[in-house]
């Protein structure tokens, strides 16, 4: 894709991180960007600021995922903008008991979370990139003209080991859905092309992806954490992922080269080349992990 002007990007997980900044990097070039968050506050202040820089945008508030939440979002699309060309499957969470295994060991082992979780982040990381594909591919296809989507899953989509389970799981689902998408795509000679992105660690506020856990996947609703412990979350993630933590404008970059080349796999952090390497050599030579 090399026409960007005039032309509609719907973004996902648009009020921050990444989300944000695709948006932002989409808006610069000329688009009018479709921003779609479930945080409502944080949504409201994103589209303000970029209507004040003289972005042509609209925010939608949309929980991924539910279907009838994206068909909406698609259906404000459609009135506002008449069409979209880019989509950004981009929202995604990790639940407080992985982050705590990750960032001090003290998280539930893989069969003690509660079924819970993994429903949320199935729903959000799995589910919401289902959602999105089976409403606006249709979409994009019937145009007949040059679109592109790119589906966010991580690096711990194509490496393996004991930390992340669910959410490993979750991005892994991901890059196997879009590695059939760019196949069936093909086959089909389609003007619609895809990309997988898989990050490392980013500077992106997803260690408070408990923020806007819904209540229905909560065990007690009651025992949301405190301000005080989101702020201590916060601190231990950037700890962690602050040596090799990319600016998710610099993402963004990368994202918009891979839109314009078509590429498929986009990998921002070469320092997790050697784990996907191991994996997949243990893979081929029959080897336990």
């Amino acid at each position: 894709m090399q026409a960007f002007e005039g032309k509609v990007a719907v973004v996902t997980g648009a009020a921050s991180g990444m989300g944000k900044a695709f948006a932002e990097r989409f808006a610069q070039a000329g688009m009018k960007v479709v921003l779609a968050d479930v945080e409502e506050g944080a949504l409201q202040r994103t589209v303000q600021e970029f209507t004040q820089r003289e972005f042509d945008v609209l925010g939608v508030r949309a929980d991924v995922g539910k279907s009838d939440a994206v068909a909406a979002l698609a259906q404000q699309t459609i009135d506002r903008y008449g069409g979209v060309h880019i989509l950004c499957n981009n929202a995604g969470v990790i639940t407080d008991g992985e982050l705590h295994q990750l960032t001090d060991g003290t998280g539930p082992r893989l069969w003690e979370h509660p079924l819970s979780d993994w429903e949320w982040t199935f729903a959000v990381n799995f589910w919401g990139v289902v959602h999105g594909l089976r409403t606006f591919l249709p979409i994009m296809l019937a145009q007949n003209e040059p679109g592109h989507v790119v589906n966010t899953a991580s690096a711990a989509g194509l490496t393996s080991g004991g930390a992340l389970p669910i959410y490993g799981a979750s991005k892994h689902a991901v890059v196997r859905i879009s590695e059939a998408l760019h196949a069936q795509l093909a086959q089909a000679q389609a003007q619609v092309k895809v990309s997988v992105l898989c990050p490392g660690g980013v500077n992106t506020r997803i260690a408070l992806a408990t923020r806007n856990r819904p209540d229905e996947f909560l065990d007690d609703p009651a025992a949301k954490p405190s301000a005080e412990a989101l702020e201590q979350r916060e601190q231990a993630w950037a700890t962690l992922t602050g040596a090799r933590g990319m600016a998710p404008e610099a993402v963004a970059e990368r994202v918009f080269k891979a839109i314009q080349d078509e590429q498929f796999y986009i990998l921002p952090h070469d320092d997790f080349d050697g784990m996907i390497r191991r994996r997949m050599e243990n893979i081929l030579g029959r080897q336990n992990p």
